[in-house]
């Protein structure tokens, strides 16, 4: 989708400077923390999106806010921009792109698994194990329950999906019964 590409462009942008800079971590939780602050605040990030509000008026009510939370002139930058061109409704899919910049530099992955029931931490550290065996990566698992499964786990990372839900096995049995 565009707004996918939008956010992608600004979000590699942001990274390259942050990493020239060397303050990858720093750059990421700024912006992350930037990115919670407007989600709590509904009628600010109402004002700051709306391109009814003129760019100038939007830009004054940014730098104002800005001067309050004292955040670095990268992220100052990147956010007039973002008021400039009418694009900062993209901030959130910019910090999440600009997220799995910074961990494909340092080597990290998150995996979503979801399983029939809560693992127990001997299960966790397996499954991590496992797929950083691989991946060849540090992976950081994302674990929700979903009693839907039956049993087993799904895991999703980098638009793949591991199934070995017994769900999934139920339904291809089903289909092999039918044909």
């Amino acid at each position: 989708m565009i707004r996918d590409i939008i956010a992608k462009r600004y979000a590699k942008a942001y990274f390259s400077l942050a990493q020239e800079q060397n303050r990858l971590l720093e750059a990421q939780a700024e912006l992350n923390e930037f990115v919670a602050f407007l989600d709590g605040q509904s009628e600010l990030s109402g004002v700051l999106y709306n391109p009814v509000f003129e760019v100038a008026q939007r830009k004054a009510v940014l730098n104002a806010l800005l001067e309050k939370l004292e955040v670095s002139s990268t992220l100052n930058s990147l956010l007039g921009l973002l008021v400039d061109k009418n694009k900062l409704v993209y901030i959130g899919l910019v910090a999440e792109n600009f997220s799995h910049l910074a961990d494909a530099a340092e080597g990290k992955i998150k995996i979503a698994v979801s399983s029939a029931a809560a693992l127990d931490k001997k299960s966790l550290r397996r499954l991590q194990k496992e797929f950083s065996r691989l991946t060849g990566k540090k992976v950081e698992l994302e674990v929700a329950v979903d009693e839907s499964l039956i049993g087993g786990i799904v895991a999703r990372y980098e638009g793949m999906v591991y199934d070995g839900s017994i769900k999934t096995q139920l339904d291809h049995f089903g289909e092999a019964l039918r044909a």
